[in-house]
């Protein structure tokens, strides 16, 4: 089942619950598996309501009593004591890893030992682990989202008066298409920007696929202008294992930048939101050998990447393009291993067959903390999978 989160007013933790509510996702079930946290003084609400003629779901947290300002290290604690099943539990501590990442960064403070206020707000913890439940539940195989609107003016929070989009939210999205609106109110908070982060595998227009409901989570707020609501709606792909997007080409050669400067600045490209760099050695004028710069990126990046390599190179021009891509579809697990919880990657093959591909970085981190080599763990990983 393909999912399609449509932004048209923005994100947010209690909107996204809401709208899978509407899709479906049982709300006296999931007040049972959020009880698995055992945080007192809280419960979730769910009624029906609208906006601007639009019927949908309101999803709110009542809370009772006082609740303490959790650091990221406790908010990570509560989720692994809980008896939440393993797989909606990784993909909330993905989020909060994400949200608590950016504030870190925006702060300049250590993620495990700050405490953040909004980040560790009773509702937004609820939040997120209802949305990785109940996209779990409705058994989403690959989600798609829309850009994203950004507003601009003022929120308060806990660390004072701040601009919308909040730096937290534009740290989230470093690499995502985003989109300028004139709107007084946030659009995009840091919590519906981690959430979209962490479970879309593509942003841009409606994919090809053949819609088969539709969900509206209604938000707070109801401005004048606009229906505030985030529509998501389901159905299956029309094209199971293709897929075609558009992506970005920049590209420039060199025969006069010291080789030392190349590795920073592939870090560089792939920080700015790069899909893929690559150096080729390349014979140029007067039989100078050189180095062609070559990346790919997200259309919408092609002129940030063409400075970062004007900038940062010799070069005295940028080549650009852009190219379409026919791609397969893939989304990420987490699975259980001898060796522990694996995430993987699941690529549908043309003929209908399914890898499974262990992402690296985890069997790095493996080899680091058992101290085997990365060579037989992956041999492990890939037999066991295979199995």
């Amino acid at each position: 089942m393909l999912a399609y989160f449509d932004c048209f007013s923005g994100i947010s933790g209690d909107m996204t619950v809401a709208a899978l509510i509407d899709l479906g996702l049982d709300p006296v079930f999931l007040e049972d598996q959020l009880s698995l946290l055992e945080i007192r003084g809280c419960a979730p609400v769910v009624r029906r309501s609208s906006r601007h003629g639009l019927d949908g779901v309101r999803f709110e947290v009542r809370v009772s009593s006082n609740q303490p300002h959790r650091s990221y290290r406790d908010i990570r604690i509560l989720i692994e004591r809980s008896a939440i099943d393993d797989a909606p539990k990784s993909r909330a501590l993905e989020v909060f890893e994400i949200i608590a990442t950016a504030e870190a960064r925006v702060h300049g403070v250590d993620k495990d030992a700050v405490h953040f206020h909004e980040v560790g707000a009773v509702d937004s913890i609820v939040d997120v682990v209802a949305v990785a439940v109940g996209v779990h539940a409705l058994g989403f195989e690959r989600i798609v989202c829309s850009p994203l609107p950004m507003s601009r003016g003022f929120v308060g929070t806990a660390h004072g008066t701040i601009p919308t989009p909040a730096p937290a939210t534009m740290e989230i999205l470093r690499g995502v298409p985003v989109l300028g609106v004139e709107c007084p109110i946030e659009l995009v908070t840091p919590t519906g920007a981690a959430i979209v982060r962490s479970l879309a595998s593509d942003f841009g227009p409606y994919p090809s696929f053949v819609p088969m409901k539709t969900g509206y989570g209604l938000g707070k707020s109801d401005p004048k202008e606009f229906p505030n609501a985030l529509r998501i709606v389901v159905g299956e792909a029309t094209q199971a294992a293709l897929g075609r997007d558009r992506i970005g080409v920049a590209e420039c050669q060199v025969d006069d930048l010291d080789p030392r400067v190349l590795g920073d600045l592939m870090d560089v490209l792939y920080a700015e939101g790069a899909l893929e760099v690559t150096f080729s050695a390349v014979q140029m004028k007067k039989n100078r050998p050189g180095t062609q710069i070559s990346v790919l990126t997200p259309s919408e990046r092609v002129v940030a990447i063409s400075r970062i390599l004007l900038d940062n190179t010799t070069t005295l021009g940028v080549r650009t393009g852009y190219s379409e891509r026919i791609v397969l579809e893939r989304r990420s697990e987490v699975m259980e291993t001898s060796l522990g919880t694996v995430r993987v990657k699941l690529v549908t093959k043309p003929d209908g067959r399914i890898e499974k591909r262990c992402e690296f970085d985890e069997v790095r981190e493996i080899a680091r903390r058992t101290g085997r080599p990365a060579r037989e763990i992956l041999q492990v990983l890939e037999r066991e999978l295979d199995r």
